[in-house]
């Protein structure tokens, strides 16, 4: 018989799950983020700073290298997060929660202000729904990592 699923094991499912597809959305950008295959990225790219132009070929080569970086980015992010969860975030360490939840929320406010700063308010959004996805299991799971057994007197 099948053990039903607890509110810590479907948080933890919810975060690997979401870490599986950062990881494989930045494999997807170094790989073809240029490329016909990202074709929503690369036209709220062209409207955001070409006023929906298609730039000349150096600005093309110049963004292809700078979407396959932070692939490359988000695939590193997106494993060490992963593996933190996969061994020290189940025995619930403290500093595993804590190496996930701040570096977290560091990504979130300086991304998404370069984001709106630059008017590529798409970004935002992207950020926003995905510092939701990590930061939602995480709150639900802190009191396994952070409860505090009061002393009777």
């Amino acid at each position: 018989m099948k053990s039903p699923m607890t509110a810590e094991k479907f948080w933890i499912g919810w975060l690997k799950i979401t870490l599986f597809i950062i990881i494989i959305v930045g494999i997807f950008l170094v790989i073809l983020g240029n490329t016909g295959y990202a074709d929503v990225l690369n036209k709220k790219l062209n409207h955001t700073f070409y006023s929906g132009n298609i730039p000349e070929k150096s600005v093309l080569l110049m963004r292809g290298w700078l979407i396959g970086v932070s692939g490359a980015i988000m695939t590193g992010w997106g494993t060490t997060m992963l593996y933190i969860v996969y061994h020290a975030f189940l025995k619930k360490e403290k500093w595993s929660w804590r190496s996930i939840f701040y570096p977290l929320i560091i990504w979130y406010l300086l991304d998404s202000a370069v984001s709106a700063y630059y008017n590529a308010m798409f970004n935002v959004v992207i950020n926003t729904v995905l510092f939701l996805q990590v930061m939602a299991p995480l709150l639900f799971l802190r009191n396994l990592f952070f409860s505090e057994t009061k002393k009777k007197s």
